[in-house]
């Protein structure tokens, strides 16, 4: 399980940036799915960094549009909704933005973002020990993308997300490598 999880972060390592200044322009950024609200009803600064860090590459000039993919499960819960309005209150322009509601996970995030949206090549937005994991699954795809993270929170914030995300990175290589 470690070895999975250090062959992911150091194979991809070199495609995630640290700079709005240094990260190559891509057509579209694709905003990883988070809700806005903790379980508690807190706001989510997971959810808070992504949408600041697109608006930030938009008007940067690094992306020309945003892809925001997420879980839709009810008509009360819709991720993708939820940062489409998040980005326009902060005066993004609704036709500079677009919605995947079948990203329900990572991996379909990705594969839409290639199949049903036709990318080639991509910013992906989200926190930094997620998108090692999002390359790995567009490497395994094929395609060119590299991560810009958000705003990175604290480990007391943060630990236990990213201790599910060191069991998401085994999930994925079983899902790519041994399931297919």
């Amino acid at each position: 399980m470690i070895a999975i999880n250090v062959w992911m972060i150091f194979s991809t390592q070199s495609q995630v940036y640290s700079s709005v200044e240094q990260i190559p322009f891509a057509k579209v950024g694709l905003v990883l799915g988070t809700s806005n609200r903790n379980r508690n009803g807190t706001k989510n600064e997971f959810f808070k960094g992504r949408i600041q860090m697109a608006y930030e590459l938009l008007n940067a000039g690094k992306i020309e549009h945003i892809i925001v993919s997420g879980d839709n499960r009810t008509r009360y819960y819709n991720e993708p909704q939820m940062m489409r309005d998040a980005l326009i209150a902060l005066g993004v322009p609704n036709d500079k933005i677009m919605l995947d509601t079948a990203g329900y996970r990572t991996i379909e995030s990705i594969r839409n973002a290639q199949q049903l949206f036709g990318l080639t090549d991509v910013i992906i937005i989200t926190q930094k020990f997620h998108g090692y994991r999002a390359l790995f699954i567009s490497n395994y795809y094929h395609l060119n993308a590299r991560v810009m993270p958000a705003r990175r929170l604290p480990l007391s914030e943060s630990g236990n997300v990213r201790l599910r995300e060191f069991f998401a990175r085994i999930k994925a290589f079983i899902e790519l490598y041994v399931v297919r």
